[in-house]
């Protein structure tokens, strides 16, 4: 016999054996239930693997808020092909930033029956990105998305079915409860309809930017800029056939709000009201630029102003187009 040989063999038995315990260990250490799958990646010797975290088809509230809780910035989540259950909202709360939920084609979050009177998601972190994600309300109470934090944006995605007449809910609702401050946030390339009241809606944000969305068919306003949400950018969207239910007071609504600006966008066919209404309930508003955008086959007016209560101060009207618009082109309303 080979004295040598059965060494070798020997120690390469061992060294597997080892390698083995070890694997088997790492596992049970890393506690992840079988529908979590993650990667792992470092662009350079000495930086922190960011990591890529998979969810399984199927998911729930726990699986997916358990992956959220593991995630630290820099991490992304993918949701696989398939539905998503959500029974309790996902939270990326305050000190959850730069995470990115991200899904695959054909993924879809799913709000399930008998769910908490809550939105899906809500977002009080910073500079997290929602991309790809087909969310689908259900019809059940409260809105899609919730965001309350800053440099937060909601990318490619479809917002659908939010809100219901036992609890209201917007498709995208963007909202300042003053602590955080609500700030600096971006809808881009969204599409956001069937929701019972507003697609996407704004109160008390600031300096955000809504642009390159389709929103048709919502119950109330295709789009709001409210109470104290001031130098917004609404750039480039589709609002179309908005108001259906006769829930809001236009295509676009506007009310107590400074410096926005309105450009680009093509508002058509609002049921009931106008295109571009300044509300005026709670407050004037002042330095609102609106220019460049289409204002076609409103039910009133292409652009109605309510004085009744406050009036609007230093607001610019550039090129703007009206067409077909039942009562005309512009209306102050005293």
């Amino acid at each position: 016999m080979n004295y040598k040989t059965t060494i070798r063999q020997r120690t390469g038995i061992i060294l597997c054996a080892i390698s083995l315990v070890c694997s088997m260990a790492a596992c049970k250490k890393s506690g992840q239930p079988p529908n979590f799958e993650k990667e792992t990646i470092s662009d350079s010797p000495g930086k922190k693997e960011n990591a890529t975290y998979y969810l399984a088809a199927n998911s729930n509230s726990a699986n997916f808020q358990s992956l959220v809780n593991s995630a630290v910035a820099g991490d992304v989540i993918i949701l696989r092909t398939g539905s998503h259950y959500v029974t309790t909202p996902i939270l990326l709360p305050t000190g959850k930033n730069n995470i990115t939920i991200r899904g695959e084609a054909g993924a879809v979050i799913r709000k399930a029956p008998n769910t908490f009177n809550a939105a899906a998601i809500e977002i009080t972190g910073n500079y997290n990105t929602i991309d790809l994600v087909d969310l689908d309300g259900g019809n059940l109470p409260e809105a899609g998305i919730i965001i309350y934090g800053q440099h937060n944006t909601i990318s490619n995605s479809k917002i659908h079915n939010c809100g219901n007449s036992s609890a209201v809910g917007a498709g995208i609702l963007i909202h300042n409860t003053g602590n955080p401050v609500c700030a600096f946030n971006t809808v881009i390339g969204c599409s956001v309809y069937y929701n019972y009241m507003v697609g996407v809606s704004q109160n008390g944000h600031s300096d955000g930017v809504i642009r390159d969305n389709i929103i048709y068919e919502n119950g109330a306003e295709g789009l709001t800029v409210d109470i104290r949400s001031h130098n917004n950018y609404v750039y480039n969207n589709t609002i179309n056939k908005n108001n259906t239910a006769n829930r809001g007071v236009g295509g676009i609504g506007i009310d107590f709000s400074n410096g926005n600006r309105i450009d680009n966008n093509t508002v058509s066919n609002t049921y009931y009201k106008s295109g571009i209404t300044f509300q005026n309930n709670i407050g004037g508003c002042d330095g609102t630029i609106v220019s460049n955008n289409k204002l076609n086959n409103n039910a009133q007016y292409g652009i109605l102003q309510r004085f009744t209560q406050y009036a609007n101060t230093n607001t610019s009207f550039v090129n703007n187009t009206f067409s077909g618009n039942v009562s005309g082109t512009t209306f102050i309303q005293y």
